[in-house]
């Protein structure tokens, strides 16, 4: 931690009675310590400290090649400043004598006395660097660049001057070394992987294995790192850009051994590539200690050969791994490219997939697959260009049809609507392709990159930065424009993220921390609130101040939309849950966000900030609705009405108070509009958990294995076909949509019991009884219950939901 040190040591110099001269158990003192570090690691700051201490440390030996900068007590160098000045930076040229350098500064050479500079810590070849915080303007001016772009220093030029490649730029920028510094990728106990096409090393790689995992133990005055890795006795010596950040582990993470990893490093103990453990704890250099069902003892494992399993649920969208050479049970008619749903989780690991193709579920392990991110109704699709044929078929489509998704089945089946199609076209997620989800206009920004340097030509506009979508290609590619940099380029759309847009009207603020705007004040300051005048199409915002005359040209970077409310706006008072109207706004001595609110039967109105806000949705004449069950007693009374009483609102005060019409009154009831909820009436859905009605005595298609009961849950639906999932049928029941009504779904964490009466259970009682009281621990898709009943060890019991009903007690 000789970083650290340094810095306490500057601290403790400060103390009038520090104790400079006492020596440790070995007889060193102070200075000799000092005197054995590299000299360009000792700051101007600690010299100074330890002079006006009295403690003098050797002179310094320069060598050609040592970076040196004039010392700050320098009033005017013997042989003049020759073109430099207190900050620049150079490198020695030559060493004439003991006495003398020359020195390469970007003003050219200089004749310096070598009691006349300190040595600098070098930049090399490799570095990451980036303009220091306190430069206005470089001395070879911008080149596209912002404050914050991080480029690579491609080779330092015989006069001084560094050239810096920036990604997307054609060539090295030219940049005084003065004004860059390194920049601080990593912090102290980061976790970091060491670049797996690392070949070479500055310190050497020793017995390092690229690809391996560890944590920064130490940062060293000169930026270069300390790592722990498990299989190493002693910190590895590397350099930043040797290494990159990987996810950490962390304790109670499930895991497994990576499939490319034939042998760990810790021999098996008699796990495979399917065991699955969790960690337990966690070493200072990276090793994992991992706790394995029906394992005696926990096993020790390194880091690099082991990786995260999801943590999956019922419902998510699943792949098998690229890694993965077979399923554990194989792969049928399954391929690398299918996609799924998962239906089921066992407590072995074992997990059940729907794909649309397949009558039944696939069986395969969690350590098998991957988890995607779902498809979503509302977006659109088209086959991948690589497919020929469909798995679904093309149902009169052709490999450039783009359709939207309009619904989505559970086994995953995707019906999407084609323009000019009145049919609905079917087809598997694992065919299809999403289109990019922007449009020409949309305001991005860089996704958050795990590291400090953002991807492709970012770093030109800063990592803050925010641009318009100029067009959008086949290739999922944008192009896109900003307010500041001339012309366009292009990045992909995964790598962006959309923003609210800037828009005319909107009342505005500068951004909390903001140093200062790109184009300086202008006469405004941090406290300023102004409002957006107009918005050009590469995204320069021009605003309106109070006392500022004329528009104010800004950076939308630098702003922050204030939130503010619209009058007749419905709002929710986030300390008690009151629902009021907005009737105004307001401003207040040192207060900008100010608003009236108008809560029923209040005679005056509510003001404060809109910080204690929220938004609701506006309830609206012809809607049903019912008091809460929450709600004991309305504040108007209950005019002969109870919970389970429906109404219509008839009318909507200005104050939010509703006026209730029910066929069962003789006047008005009126409530307060945050005691009310909405009573939704609406069709059957996918993923509903239904029965059959009462009033159904015989099913169009007939009853089969399914009673008046049973209780499933919607896989599919066709105009008015229904397909229902029972947990105890391995093919889909088929049935009419007004032959069906919805139940409440049983979810993890629900308090249950088996119901009276019940001879027997589906499969069986096993050690419960009419008493027993359990919580759902899990539900696979088709509604089958997994409960942990109180005083039991062991797997869950497993359970048909029209067994079960929920425990009120």
């Amino acid at each position: 931690m000789i970083r650290e040190n340094l810095e306490w040591i500057l601290v403790m110099l400060k103390y009038p009675d520090a104790a400079v001269d006492v020596r440790n158990h070995s007889g060193k003192t102070l200075r000799d310590f000092l005197e054995a570090l590299p000299r360009e690691w000792i700051s101007e700051d600690l010299m100074e400290a330890l002079a006006e201490k009295e403690v003098h440390l050797s002179p310094t030996v320069y060598q050609v090649g040592d970076w040196v900068k004039y010392i700050r007590s320098i009033k005017e160098p013997t042989y003049g400043w020759q073109g430099a000045t207190h900050k620049s930076v150079g490198f020695v040229q030559s060493v004439p004598d003991n006495d003398n350098l020359i020195v390469s500064f970007c003003s050219g050479e200089a004749q310096v006395l070598a009691n006349e500079v300190i040595k600098v810590i070098p930049l090399d070849r490799g570095h990451h660097v980036q303009l220091k915080a306190d430069v206005i303007e470089p001395r070879f001016g911008w080149r596209g660049q912002s404050r914050d772009s991080i480029g690579t220093v491609l080779c330092v030029d015989d006069d001084g001057i560094l050239r810096v490649g920036f990604p997307g730029a054609s060539r090295g920028w030219k940049a005084d070394p003065a004004e860059m510094e390194r920049v601080e990728e990593f912090k102290v106990g980061d976790w970091v992987r060491i670049r797996p096409t690392l070949t070479t090393a500055k310190h050497g790689l020793g017995s390092v294995t690229p690809g391996s995992i560890g944590t920064v133990y130490c940062i060293r005055p000169d930026n270069s790192l300390l790592l722990e890795l498990s299989y190493l006795p002693a910190p590895w010596h590397c350099e930043p850009e040797e290494v990159e950040h990987v996810e950490p582990f962390r304790i109670g993470d499930r895991v497994c051994v990576k499939r490319s990893v034939a042998e760990p490093r810790y021999a098996w103990g008699g796990e495979t590539h399917h065991s699955v453990g969790r960690v337990s704890e966690i070493e200072n250099d990276g090793l994992l200690i991992i706790e394995i069902p029906n394992r005696p003892i926990p096993w020790q494992a390194d880091p690099s050969d082991m990786e995260k399993v999801d943590d999956f649920k019922v419902g998510d969208w699943v792949r098998v791994k690229a890694s993965v050479p077979s399923p554990i049970y194989g792969w049928e008619d399954v391929t690398r490219n299918s996609i799924g749903i998962i239906h089921s989780l066992e407590e072995d690991g074992d997990m059940g997939i729907a794909f649309c193709f397949r009558s039944k579920l696939f069986r395969c392990s969690v350590t098998d697959v991957e988890k995607l991110p779902p498809f979503e109704v509302g977006k659109d699709i088209r086959v991948i260009s690589s497919v020929t044929q469909p798995r679904l078929g093309w149902s009169n489509e052709t490999p450039a049809s783009v359709g939207r998704i309009v619904r989505i089945d559970m086994d995953g089946a995707l019906n999407v609507k084609v323009a000019g199609r009145r049919s609905l076209w079917k087809v598997s997620p694992g065919d299809a392709e999403r289109l990019p989800d922007f449009e020409v206009g949309d305001w991005v920004r860089s996704k958050p990159s795990l590291g400090a340097r953002p991807s492709y030509d970012w770093s030109n506009i800063g990592k803050e930065g925010l641009a318009i979508v100029h067009s959008v290609q086949d290739t999922g590619y944008l192009e896109l424009a900003c307010c500041f940099r001339k012309g366009r380029w292009s990045t992909h759309h995964t790598d962006v993220e959309k923003i609210p847009a800037f828009k005319v009207g909107q009342h505005v603020k500068f951004r909390t921390g903001l140093a200062e705007p790109r184009w300086g004040w202008r006469g405004a300051n941090s406290n300023s609130r102004g409002i957006i005048i107009s918005v050009t199409a590469n995204g320069e915002v021009r605003l309106s101040f109070p006392g500022i005359q004329g528009l104010w040209k800004a950076d939308p970077a630098n702003l922050e939309i204030e939130q503010m409310y619209d009058v007749g706006e419905w709002v929710r008072l986030r300390s008690n849950g009151r629902v009021g109207i907005v009737q105004g706004n307001a401003y207040e001595e040192n207060e900008h966000d100010v608003a009236v609110v108008g809560f029923c039967g209040e005679q005056d109105p509510w003001v404060g900030s809109i910080a204690d806000l929220e938004r609701v949705d506006k309830l609206t004449v012809g809607e049903k609705v019912k008091v809460k069950n929450s709600v004991k007693q309305p504040r108007f009374g209950w005019s002969g009405h109870t919970h389970t009483s429906i109404g219509t609102i008839s009318a909507v005060d200005a104050d939010g108070k509703l006026r209730i019409y029910t066929p069962s009154g003789s006047k008005s009831w009126m409530l307060d509009p945050s005691e009310v909820e909405i009573v939704e009436e609406r069709e059957i859905r996918i993923k509903d958990w239904v029965r059959v009605k009462g009033s159904v005595t015989n099913p169009i298609h007939q009853w089969g294995e399914v009673s008046s009961s049973s209780i499933g849950v919607v896989h599919r639906i066709e105009e008015e076909d229904v397909w229902v999932a029972f947990c105890f049928m391995d093919r889909l029941w088929l049935c009419k949509v007004w032959e069906i009504e919805r139940v409440r779904p049983f979810g993890n964490g629900d308090k249950v019991r088996i119901k009276e009466g019940l001879v027997g259970p589906r499969w069986g009682w096993g050690m419960e009884t009419h008493t027993s009281r359990g919580e759902v621990v899990g539900v696979d898709a088709n509604g089958k219950l997994r409960i942990k009943f109180r005083w039991r060890e062991g797997r869950p019991w497993v359970g048909d939901p029209a067994d079960i009903m929920l425990d009120e007690s």
